[in-house]
């Protein structure tokens, strides 16, 4: 049998019908009559040459028949609608405003960079995106970047967390955590150091995140420590300004912090590497620009992270 002899519309009224399991509310869906709903399926069912649905008295059920043929007539539909946003997309530019979550930590260290090669990329392309960044923070109602993601608040998260209902994640790599001392501290020129070697300092650790804050935990019940953690409440910055202080130390994700006067010393632990995710809403469509820029984020951080 050749496809092409198919209409759209009976195709269109077998996929209702199949969901509805009743003719007079696919006729209402679609502003038509239920005599004409059962001509289509009539005429579909007798082009290809099988019973799509069993009726039994008042009940519709589909046949072993349309069970088959149902998926098939979906993804097709799906492949229309995804080459008609692509159309559109070609006649209207990608444009209009993306907003990306992230915390102060990579605020200071990959976000500037990433910023600069998607607005190139962006020029390039003439394409009218604007970036616009919001800054997660613990002592917030929106708690976490994936709390700034699932309420539409940001479009895009840059989260090591990869367990909230509602958003998808995108690995893109693994990020360093460090130990944080001043840097007049006797082990800021250290190769590295393993917390057994401070585990009589005191620590600050961001208290509100609970994710990082267990997985911190973690780190220092492999060596059966229990830290002593100050200043709850607090902001990175709070903690920056404490540890260049020397009143405590930290752990944080590697990232450039010689302007606050504080030394980032390797750790010799096996939870140093962190995975990093890209999350995104799936509770609602990406617009355009956002997944543009979602898909040029995931490429600039193979590099990144090669």
């Amino acid at each position: 049998m050749n496809p092409s002899i198919l209409k759209l519309q009976w195709l269109l009224y077998f996929m209702d019908v199949a969901e509805t399991r009743n003719f007079t509310r696919t006729a209402e869906n679609h502003f038509t009559s239920q005599s004409n709903i059962s001509y289509a399926i009539r005429s579909l069912e007798k082009t290809l040459g099988v019973p799509l649905f069993i009726r039994r008295d008042n009940e519709i059920v589909l046949s072993k028949y349309g069970e088959t043929f149902l998926p098939h007539v979906k993804a097709a539909f799906a492949d229309l609608e995804e080459g008609c946003s692509r159309l559109k997309e070609m006649i209207n530019p990608v444009s209009g405003d993306v907003k990306i979550g992230f915390s102060f930590v990579y605020a200071m260290d990959m976000i500037p960079d990433l910023y600069r090669v998607l607005y190139d990329d962006f020029a390039v392309n003439n394409l009218n995106i604007r970036l616009r960044s919001a800054l997660a923070h613990v002592n917030e109602d929106l708690s976490c970047v994936e709390d700034l993601v699932l309420s539409g608040y940001c479009d895009i998260g840059l989260t090591c967390a990869q367990a909230r209902e509602g958003c998808s994640f995108t690995k893109l790599g693994a990020i360093e955590h460090v130990l944080l001392v001043p840097k007049d501290h006797p082990l800021a020129e250290a190769e590295s150091v393993t917390l057994q070697q401070v585990r009589n300092e005191p620590f600050i650790l961001l208290d509100g995140d609970t994710e990082l804050l267990n997985y911190y935990g973690r780190m220092f019940e492999y060596f059966g420590i229990t830290p002593r953690i100050v200043g709850p409440g607090v902001s990175w910055m709070t903690i920056l300004l404490q540890v260049s202080a020397g009143t405590c130390l930290s752990i944080a994700p590697k990232a450039r912090y010689n302007d606050y006067e504080v030394v980032a010393v390797p750790l010799d632990h096996p939870m140093k590497m962190r995975d990093i995710y890209l999350a995104t809403p799936t509770n609602r469509k990406l617009s355009a620009a956002a997944n543009y820029t979602k898909n040029l984020m995931v490429e600039y951080f193979k590099d990144y992270f090669a």
